[in-house]
Order: C-alpha cells, then sequence, then structure tokens
C-alpha cells in the first residue's frame, strides 16, 4: 500500500485562520526550508512531521497548532 501524501494546501490550511493565507504560506516554506526540504505539491507523513517539528519551536499560536497537527498527523494518517 502506497503511503499516503499529505498536501502543502493541507499543511497551509492549518495557520490559515490565525496568519490568513499570505501568512501561513510564508510561515510553512520557512518551515520547510529550515527542515531541509524543497518546496513540492506534497510531502510523506515523515516530511509533514518534519515541517512541524521546525514549527514546534516557535512561540505561540505557531507551536499549538503545530503540536494538534502533529499529533492528528501520527494518529490519523496511514503509514
Amino acid at each position: 500500500m502506497a503511503e499516503e501524501r499529505i498536501s502543502a494546501e493541507e499543511l497551509y490550511e492549518q495557520f490559515y485562520q490565525p496568519f490568513g493565507m499570505e501568512g501561513a504560506r510564508k510561515l510553512i516554506n520557512e518551515a520547510i526550508a529550515e527542515a531541509g526540504l524543497l518546496p513540492k505539491k506534497d510531502y510523506a507523513k515523515e516530511e509533514a512531521l518534519k515541517i512541524c517539528e521546525v514549527l514546534k519551536k516557535k512561540s505561540g499560536f505557531v507551536k499549538t497548532i503545530a503540536n494538534l497537527y502533529s499529533v492528528r498527523l501520527k494518529l490519523h494518517h496511514s503509514k
């Protein structure tokens, strides 16, 4: 069975409410670069978790959302 992929759009959507789409895209794209990944349309679960790990180092809403989303990825996305 092929590994489920997480779209970049899904990552952006996690941060849309507090930061707007432009802010969410900037935040995620910076985290992608900091995680040593290249921008692309979708990511393996492990890559998405790596992006979340970068975001967990931030403070406030970013850290909280990254923590919640990483748990959701671990629980609901198949391996």
